[in-house]
């Protein structure tokens, strides 16, 4: 065999392989393999939603339901939505069994705010850090504590599988030369795909070839059309931008603005900004900049001049940055517009979270199905955190069913910079022209007829990792020109209207 074989292997180190790893190793289960590069966006979540039994507001899971179906426009796998919506307290009390905290009002109840797409206010958030960076602080410190020693700086490149059965990966060692890992059960919980398309806010570690790699495996793919834009990223000043200006400040009362000064999204949504659906926000903004309203980078302003002090200092990740490159939103609007953020596609996974590969689980960002079209605000924290939960449980219930692989795969990668630096900025030019939030058929198709050449051109073969950018591109193009309708953040040009009765699948 190989020179490391584990019982369970994860791929990647951000909320969803942790909340796996932890419920794993509540389990009993402690041949754990975490490899992963850097990560992922972890550090940076701001807000993860619960129903809570405590809640003020009379919310319930039922109506969460309702609202991630909704936000998803019906077309959410409705079995992986009640399994979520059903489980939200047992994703709670994971993250509190581990040491996690959440911010509280003076009567020492969970402060809850208002994100979009939800009907009650049910996000959470930390009392010090982004609640992301608080998790991985306090769970990271828990697994060192329990033995369990992650693999940083080592890049999943390969699914190793054979006749429909997970046999290990490939991974970079640190002299960037590739290994073989082995195990019956790997969980891929490798974040997204937003580098794919040049300026994102996704840190730079998640570079969307995973998609490239599990289709190369034999997986599934679904849902690969729906790239979601985040509608309030901060555009300017530099120092800050790329930073979302989180929607639960339309919750706190704060005003999106056109260069006229009018609040614009009344028009579509009279009761007011707070709780709009990031679809709704996204296109406001685009009508606005494309009537020749928008603000002077291609946006629009959120104002929150009167937001109380305190609330403003609440979210310090974004009120600091901001007062830190010299805009003071007490006293300034603030540029904002849509940036590509997150993504509702991936592996086709089961109520299990496995995959149509045997052994293979999907979870997080990783898998798609769950969200449709779009997901509320704040969802990919909290299904990062049941998937994750669910699957390790799952993966409990069959681990005496499998065994380690009897073959050993030799290990391959090529790697050459030259070659990546010729070809990969310009599928990535191609993927942001053609995958944008307004989109045409004919660009479509052009667009996946260059990047298909490009593929067939032996030369790219030299460097595996521009070979799986291109598949992953190729894919998303194929998957979008499909969906022949708007629906999400997903608007074709060529076919205008919007149908709530459409339903269809789209697995690659």
């Amino acid at each position: 065999m190989g020179e490391k074989e584990h019982e369970v292997i994860i791929i990647g180190m951000g909320l969803a392989a942790l909340a796996a790893a932890a419920r794993l190793l509540e389990l009993g289960i402690r041949d754990i393999g975490i490899y992963a590069k850097s990560w992922g966006g972890t550090p940076f979540i701001a807000a993860i939603n619960f129903v809570l039994p405590e809640n003020p507001y009379g919310d319930t899971s039922e109506q969460y339901f309702k609202d991630m179906i909704a936000a998803g426009y019906r077309i959410g796998n409705k079995e992986l939505v009640r399994d979520m919506t059903d489980h939200t307290l047992a994703g709670y009390e994971l993250l509190r069994r581990w040491g996690v905290k959440f911010a509280e009002n003076a009567n020492r109840t969970k402060k809850l705010r208002h994100v979009s797409g939800h009907t009650f206010p049910r996000s959470l958030c930390s009392t010090e850090d982004l609640i992301g960076l608080e998790i991985l602080k306090k769970m990271t410190k828990e697994f060192e504590q329990k033995g369990l020693h992650p693999r940083m700086n080592a890049e999943c490149v390969s699914l190793l599988a054979e006749d429909g059965k997970i046999c290990g990966i490939t991974v970079l060692d640190s002299e960037n030369r590739p290994e073989n890992i082995y195990a019956p059960i790997v969980i891929a919980a490798w974040g997204g795909v937003g580098n794919l398309f040049g300026t994102s806010t996704y840190p730079p570690d998640i570079q969307g070839n995973t998609l490239a790699i599990a289709k190369k495996a034999g997986a599934t793919l679904v849902d690969l059309e729906f790239l979601e834009y985040e509608p309030m990223v901060v555009m300017d000043p530099p120092g800050a931008l790329g930073e979302p200006c989180p929607t639960a400040m339309l919750g706190e009362g704060g005003h999106l603005l056109n260069s006229k000064e009018e609040r614009f999204l009344l028009r579509v949504r009279p009761q007011g900004e707070g709780g709009a659906p990031k679809t709704l926000i996204n296109k406001q903004i685009w009508k606005e900049v494309a009537a020749g309203n928008g603000t002077p980078h291609g946006g629009v302003w959120v104002d929150l001049r009167h937001i109380d002090q305190e609330i403003l200092e609440a979210y310090p990740w974004f009120y600091n940055r901001l007062v830190k490159n010299g805009l003071d939103p007490k006293k300034q609007l603030v540029e904002v517009g849509p940036m590509a953020h997150s993504f509702s596609g991936g592996i086709l996974v089961d109520r299990d979270y496995q995959s149509n590969i045997k052994g293979l689980f999907a979870v997080g960002e990783a898998c798609g199905g769950l969200h449709g079209a779009c997901r509320c605000a704040g969802n990919a924290a909290s299904q990062a955190v049941i998937s994750g939960l669910l699957c390790a449980e799952a993966i409990d219930r069959q681990k005496n069913k499998v065994s380690l692989p009897g073959k050993v795969f030799s290990p391959f990668y090529a790697s050459n910079q030259q070659i990546f630096d010729q070809y990969a900025p310009g599928i990535r030019s191609v993927a942001a022209k053609a995958l944008g939030i307004y989109r045409d058929g004919t660009i479509l198709s052009n667009a996946k007829a260059h990047v298909d050449a490009i593929l067939q051109n032996e030369e790219i073969q030299k460097d595996t990792r521009t070979v799986q950018i291109a598949m992953a591109v190729s894919l998303m193009l194929e998957a979008a020109i499909k969906r022949k309708e708007s629906r999400g953040t997903h608007m074709r040009l060529d076919f205008p209207e919007e149908s709530p009765e459409f339903e269809r699948e789209f697995t690659i």
